[in-house]
């Protein structure tokens, strides 16, 4: 999966469950959220009210992957 598939998965997953894919699923995991949910919303005009939170919380995802990549480099 590409990293804008998996953000969407996170968006839709956010919409329907109010929280992100946990780190732990597999990328099968995540791409048959991709999938089902997308389904799941599509034609839901309202599906937006439910995106607020999102971005914030995809951008400490972000950044709490990237300091955990730099803390790995650190002798």
């Amino acid at each position: 999966m590409t990293k804008w598939e998996i953000k969407e998965a996170n968006r839709y997953y956010w919409i329907v469950k109010g929280q992100l894919i946990p780190e732990s699923w597999s990328e099968k995991d995540v791409c048959a959220i991709y999938e089902s949910y997308f389904s799941r919303i599509w034609g839901n005009h309202e599906n937006q009210v439910h995106a607020v939170g999102f971005e914030a919380a995809w951008k400490r995802r972000e950044a709490e992957q990237i300091n955990n990549s730099l803390k790995k480099l650190q002798f």
